[in-house]
């Protein structure tokens, strides 16, 4: 898909007008500071619209190959080629948590939520795991960021204010009260398999494309792009994440921070985080990430034709509601166009400091 095919790919699943309303009152009502706001177009068409290397833990099943120029069916998270059966298979979601996740590293797609301690919603679809976790509870974020994916989603526990929004949405409940033999457990926490998720759960159908892919010989950005070789995340008070860019498989590495995991696209989100009560008899609260609205974004991706080193793109992320796909737009205003290949998207709030070096 070319960078003028994808303009502000707003995916609409259903009215969304209740479900923002239910997220917003099951807070505690105190935001952790705003987005820095960098708008995109203020007019847009609505339309429907990223295989990993090395990974934190057991890995089954890569599925897809090829590039988003390839004839035949695409993965729809990855912009890959895959078998047609592949590409019609639904989203699986799980939230992760812990210092040791596995599983991670054959996710199409990975939202890190800098909530201290970092959040991690996996989502597989072109490829399965044997065992992702340690799985962990679900937060407001996670209705916020899935709904529009229709995953079969699995967590483990949570407040019943907070299952009753993930259930408000579109994203189809598997969580470990309801459907506990699907689960194992351990000393290391509980674990899922993706495909036992995805047989238990009923499906509608694969999710939407996500992201612009670039074709081959396509920039990441129509301005203000570089050519980093290493990026440093530094959130205020969480372990600051480190990412290489290893130019003999095209990847970024996070070699620092967390999970050591390679993917196509590094995607640095400030979003809004609003402080939730786990327990309001004993004042207990944690963040939470707003990911409707819109803020800065930092795009790492795969190399310019002929150059070494990743690319970057500073620009301006939007995503109007919680039924519309999120869009990135460089310093011109223009969509930006990922490398095919998984992404991981960072949530970072506002103070987090992105350096880029090398290149």
């Amino acid at each position: 898909m070319t960078r003028w095919g994808i303009w502000a790919r707003w995916v609409v699943a259903g009215s969304s007008c209740g479900v923002i309303t239910a997220l917003a009152g099951c807070s505690a009502g105190t935001d952790a500071g705003p987005a820095a706001a960098q708008t995109g177009p203020a007019a847009a068409t609505a339309s429907p619209g990223g295989g990993t290397g090395a990974t934190a833990g057991p890995a089954t099943s890569p599925a897809s190959s090829g590039s988003s120029g390839s004839s035949g069916a695409v993965a729809p998270l990855t912009g890959l080629s895959v078998a047609a059966a592949i590409a019609q298979r639904p989203a699986v979601a799980v939230a992760v948590a812990g210092p040791d996740p596995v599983g991670l590293g054959s996710a199409d797609l990975v939202f890190a939520e800098l909530a201290g301690p970092v959040r991690y919603l996996a989502v597989f679809q072109s490829a399965e795991a044997g065992t992702v976790g340690p799985v962990t509870s679900t937060r407001p974020t996670d209705g916020e960021a899935l709904s529009v994916l229709h995953p079969v989603t699995g967590y483990d526990g949570g407040t019943a204010s907070f299952i009753s929004v993930l259930d408000a949405t579109k994203v189809i409940d598997f969580g470990y009260a309801g459907h506990a033999s699907l689960y194992s457990g351990g000393p290391g926490g509980v674990t899922v398999s993706t495909a036992a998720l995805a047989a238990a759960g009923r499906s509608d159908g694969p999710p939407p494309e996500l992201f612009g892919y670039r074709q081959p010989g396509d920039p990441l950005a129509s301005a203000g792009q570089t050519r980093p070789a290493s990026v440093r995340v530094a959130a205020p008070g969480e372990p600051a994440e480190q990412w290489d860019f290893d130019g003999g498989a095209g990847r970024w590495v996070q070699t620092a921070g967390g999970p050591r995991v390679a993917v196509a696209n590094l995607v640095v989100q400030i979003v809004s985080f609003k402080t939730v009560y786990l327990s309001r008899k004993y004042g207990q609260t944690v963040p939470s990430a707003r990911v409707i609205g819109r803020g800065a974004v930092t795009v790492c991706s795969g190399p310019a034709p002929g150059q070494s080193g990743g690319t970057a793109a500073a620009g301006s992320w939007a995503k109007p509601g919680i039924a519309a796909v999120t869009n990135y737009f460089d310093a011109a205003g223009q969509p930006m166009s990922l490398e095919p290949g998984p992404t991981w998207v960072v949530l970072a709030p506002a103070g987090t400091r992105i350096s880029l070096a090398g290149g």
